[in-house]
């Protein structure tokens, strides 16, 4: 999850991944020199929560902080979401049960739907 000043969003994402029903997972999330406080949203999370992973890097753009991420995820499977996102409660379990099903895939995407601040 690459984060720039997400403050204002960044708890629910962080929440609905960590409240999947598929729980064997990691989150690991790259602070991406936010100035708002998204560090601090992401270490209550990680102190919470031993799945999440915190990244703290100078800003150096979203490219560098999704490789980052990457370079840190332990997974066989990697699901991408933004630190404005949040996901259903099943989102990881039915992605991963399709995956599983097709094995000749590489990559599953999902339908989405736009939400703002109110």
């Amino acid at each position: 999850m690459p984060v720039y000043n997400c403050g204002v969003y960044l708890d629910a994402a962080v929440r609905s991944v960590r409240d999947q029903t598929w729980t064997d997972l990691e989150l690991v999330a790259v602070n991406d020199g936010s100035t708002d406080g998204s560090l601090d949203v992401l270490q209550r999370h990680a102190d919470e929560d031993e799945r999440v992973v915190v990244i703290d890097q100078p800003n150096g753009g979203i490219v560098a902080a999704l490789n980052a991420g990457l370079a840190r995820c332990r997974g066989a499977f990697i699901a991408r979401m933004d630190g404005d996102d949040v996901a259903y409660p099943h989102r990881l379990e039915r992605q991963l049960a399709w995956m599983r099903a097709h094995p000749e895939a590489v990559a599953v995407g999902c339908q989405t739907r736009v939400i703002d601040g109110d």
